[in-house]
C-alpha cells in the first residue's frame, strides 16, 4: 500500500475524531455548551466549526411575523404562530420572527412572498414605541402609490391588531398596517383580525388563528411540511459561559442610560416612598418619587414612566430549584456561533442578551425572566424538549399543538397558571440556564404609570402613584404584584431602572390654554391630574378657567388618596370643583358617573359651548368605570341636547375626533 496516501487517510481521520471529541465534551454550539457546562474566560467555539452551510433555511421559502409590541403581548403571539406554522409547514418554509425595530420595511416588504404583522395600539391610536419607523414608512409609502404598478403586488399578507376598545382609535396600528399594505398592492389572506385586552385577547387570537390556518389550507401560499419534533439541541438558546474569578464590582452591574427610551433605563435614585391609605384599609397604595435631576430624559405633566421591576427573592429561589442550579452560579450571556446556530438562524430568535455580564443566576432570575405570566404556547414547545418524563412530555406537546387548543385554554389560560406553576407540574423538564432566558421565560417587561407630578413644581424628580395588587388567582396561587409589590418595599437610596415616555394625554394649550377641563379619576387615575392640577398652580391658571375634577375610592377614612392636597387645590383656586364618590360608606353605592349625571347641566354646558368648549379627560379602570361614565356622558348629550342615541353617539365622537375626549385607561 502507497505509505503516502495511509498517512493522509490516518490524518484525515484524526481530524475527524478532534472534531467529533470537541463536540461531544462541550465545544463550539454543543448541547453541553448550551446547558452553562463551558468554563473559562474566553468566548466558547469557533463559527461553523465543520463547514456546514451558513444557514439552510436560507434556500427555503421565507416567510416574516413583524411584531410590534409594549408590553410583550404582540410578541408572545408572533412567536406562537411561528411555532404552529413550523409544526405544519417548518420543512417547506423558513419563518423568521422580527421585532418591528429591527424590520427595514423599505428593504425587505417588498421582496417578501407572505409577510404577517401583529402589532399592538398604544395610548390613544399611537404605534408603539418600536412601530413608529414602520407607521410611517407605510402611511407615506401608501400615500403615493401608482395604481399601474403597485410596489407590493405577489405579496400575501395577514394582520392582527392588538388593542382596547376603551380608545376612540380601537386597533388603529392594525387598521393602518392593514389598510396601507392593501393600497400597495398586496393581497390579503384572510381579513383583519382584532384583539380586545379589555376583554379576553387571547381568545381573539386564538379565534383568528383559526381562520388564519384554514385560509392557509385553502390557498397556495405555502406548501405542508412539518418539521421535526423540538429536541434539546434545537431550542434556541444563549451561550451561557460559567465564570469563576470575576472581580465582585464587575459582577450585576446594571448599567445607567439616558432615560429617553426603553433601551437606554436611567437608574434613578429612590427618595421618597409612603403609603397612601389609611391605617384603617386592608389595601395598599403606594407614593413613590425618584430623582432624575441626572437624567437626559425630560416629561410634561400627563406622561408616563416606564419602570423594569423586580421579582420577588421566594419566586427567584423557586426558579432556581426548579432548573436545579444554584442561585450564585455565574456565568456571562452570549448569542450563540457554532455550526448549529448558524444552521438555524438562532441569533434572530433570541434578539438581543439580557445583559453582557457576569451575573449570578439569583441577579438574571430577578431582573430579565418573567416568571409569573402565563407560558405561551411556544415556550411549552421548547420546554417539552427538556422533558425527561415520556408522559410529561406527550402533555406539553399536546398544549401547544393546534389540536390542543381547548386544553391548553383550560389548563393554562383560564387558571391563569404561571410559568413556574407549569414548570412545577412537570418536574422531568428542566431546561438549561441558555434556553431557560432564550426561549422558554419571556423578558420580563417594563411596567408604565401615569406620572402624578408636573415638572413645572417638580422638575428635578418624577412621582408614581401605584395601587399594590394582591389576588388570589384561579389555581389558588395569592399572586403579588411584581412591580407594585417591588416599588412598596424601595427605599430611600434604592435605584430603579426607569425612562419617560411622551403621552399624548395632555391639558389644553396654545389659544386652547384657557379652555375648561373636566377629570374623572377615581383610585389611582387621580395620577395624571395630580399633575394637571401643579401645573394649574404652577402656571397660575387659578381663576382663568374652570377645573372640576370627579374623584372616586371607598372610603374616606381608608383610601381618599392626596385628599389634603385636592382640597389645598379647591382653596386656592387650581379647582373650581371637587366631586368625590364614597362607593362603600353606606348600604348605597356611589360612583363617580352617579356624579357626573348629577351635574348633566353643567357638564353638558362645559362640553357643548361654541365659544369656548371644555375638555374632558378619564383616566383608571377600563373594563367598568371608563365604560360607565362614557354611558353617562351618552346619556347627558341626549338628555341636554335633546337628541337621540344616534345623533348622541356622533356628538360624543365629535368631541374625541377634536381631541377633546381623552382616556389613558387599562
Amino acid at each position: 500500500m502507497d505509505l503516502g496516501l495511509l498517512g493522509t487517510a490516518l490524518v484525515g481521520l484524526i481530524v475527524v475524531v478532534i472534531v467529533f471529541m470537541r463536540r461531544l465534551s462541550g465545544g463550539s454550539g454543543s448541547p453541553a455548551a448550551r446547558k452553562g457546562e463551558a468554563t473559562g474566560a474566553a468566548n466558547p467555539g469557533t463559527a461553523n466549526p465543520v463547514g456546514l452551510p451558513t444557514s439552510p433555511r436560507a434556500s427555503l421559502p421565507q416567510a416574516t411575523l413583524v411584531f410590534g409590541t409594549q408590553t410583550g403581548t404582540a410578541e408572545k403571539f408572533a412567536k406562537t404562530l411561528k411555532s404552529q406554522l413550523e409544526s405544519s409547514y417548518g420543512s417547506t418554509t423558513a419563518f423568521h420572527v422580527v421585532d418591528s425595530e429591527q424590520y427595514d420595511a423599505k428593504q425587505r416588504l417588498a421582496n417578501e412572498t407572505f409577510v404577517v404583522f401583529l402589532v399592538a395600539t398604544y395610548g390613544d391610536g399611537e404605534p408603539t414605541d418600536s412601530a413608529v419607523d414602520l407607521h410611517d414608512y407605510l402611511v407615506e409609502e401608501a400615500g403615493k402609490v401608482d395604481a399601474a404598478s403597485p410596489p407590493l403586488e405577489g405579496v400575501t399578507y395577514a394582520v392582527f391588531g392588538l388593542g382596547n376598545r376603551q380608545y376612540e382609535h380601537f386597533c388603529s396600528m392594525g387598521k393602518k398596517v392593514f389598510t396601507c399594505m392593501d393600497e400597495m398592492g398586496a393581497k390579503a389572506l384572510l381579513p383583519l383580525g382584532l384583539g380586545d385586552d379589555d376583554d379576553d385577547i387571547d381568545r381573539d387570537f386564538d379565534q383568528w388563528s383559526t381562520k388564519f390556518f384554514e385560509a392557509l389550507k385553502g390557498s397556495n401560499v405555502l406548501k405542508a411540511g412539518k418539521t421535526a419534533d423540538v429536541t434539546e439541541a434545537s431550542v434556541p438558546a444563549f451561550d451561557i459561559r460559567k465564570v469563576m474569578d470575576a472581580p465582585k464590582n464587575k459582577v450585576n452591574v446594571l448599567a445607567s442610560g439616558s432615560g429617553k427610551n426603553v433601551h437606554e433605563p436611567y437608574l434613578a435614585p429612590v427618595t421618597v416612598v409612603r403609603e397612601l391609605h389609611g391605617a384603617e384599609s386592608e389595601r395598599s397604595c403606594v407614593h413613590v418619587e425618584v430623582d432624575i435631576s441626572k437624567c437626559k430624559a425630560t416629561y410634561e405633566a400627563g406622561d408616563h414612566i416606564g419602570v423594569f421591576p423586580e421579582n420577588n427573592a421566594s419566586v427567584v429561589r423557586e426558579a432556581a430549584a426548579l432548573l436545579g442550579e444554584p442561585l450564585d452560579t455565574c456565568f456571562a450571556f452570549g448569542l450563540p456561533t457554532g455550526a448549529d446556530a448558524e444552521m438555524n438562524d438562532w441569533k434572530e430568535d433570541l434578539g438581543e442578551v439580557p445583559i453582557a455580564g457576569p451575573v449570578t443566576l439569583e441577579f438574571a432570575l430577578t431582573h430579565f425572566a418573567d416568571l409569573l405570566s402565563s407560558p405561551s404556547k411556544a415556550a411549552l414547545k421548547m420546554l417539552s424538549a427538556f422533558a425527561g418524563n415520556s408522559k410529561e412530555h406527550a402533555r406539553l406537546v399536546k398544549l401547544c399543538s393546534l389540536d390542543g387548543a381547548s386544553e391548553y385554554d383550560k389548563y393554562v389560560h383560564v387558571p391563569k397558571r404561571s410559568l413556574l406553576e407549569v414548570m412545577r407540574d412537570f418536574p422531568s423538564a428542566k431546561p438549561s440556564i441558555g434556553a431557560f432566558f432564550g426561549s422558554i421565560a419571556p423578558k420580563l417587561q417594563p411596567r408604565y404609570y401615569s406620572i402624578s407630578s408636573s415638572p413645572k413644581m417638580h422638575p428635578k424628580s418624577v412621582h408614581i402613584t401605584c395601587a399594590v395588587v394582591k389576588e388570589t388567582m384561579p389555581t389558588g396561587r395569592v399572586h403579588e404584584g411584581v412591580a407594585s409589590t417591588w416599588l412598596a418595599k424601595l427605599q430611600s437610596g434604592d435605584r430603579v431602572p426607569v425612562f419617560l415616555r411622551s403621552s399624548s394625554f395632555k391639558l389644553p394649550s396654545g389659544k386652547r390654554s384657557n379652555a375648561p377641563v373636566m377629570m374623572v379619576g377615581p383610585g389611582t387615575g387621580f395620577a395624571p391630574f395630580r399633575g394637571f392640577i401643579q401645573e394649574r398652580q404652577a402656571t397660575k391658571a387659578a381663576g382663568k378657567s374652570d377645573a372640576v375634577l370627579y374623584f372616586g375610592c371607598r372610603n374616606r377614612s381608608h383610601d381618599f388618596i392626596y385628599e389634603e392636597e385636592m382640597n389645598a387645590a379647591v382653596a386656592d383656586g387650581a379647582l373650581t370643583k371637587l366631586a368625590v364618590a364614597f362607593s362603600r360608606e353606606t348600604k348605597e353605592k356611589d360612583y363617580v358617573q352617579m356624579h357626573i349625571l348629577k351635574n348633566s347641566e353643567q357638564v353638558y354646558a362645559m362640553l357643548s359651548d361654541s365659544k369656548n368648549p371644555g375638555y374632558l379627560y378619564v383616566c383608571g379602570d377600563g373594563k367598568h368605570m371608563a365604560k360607565d361614565v362614557n354611558r353617562a356622558l351618552h346619556t347627558i348629550v341626549e338628555r341636554e341636547g335633546n337628541c337621540s342615541p344616534a345623533e348622541a353617539e356622533r356628538v360624543v365622537h365629535e368631541w374625541a375626533e377634536q381631541g377633546r375626549y381623552h382616556k389613558d385607561v387599562w
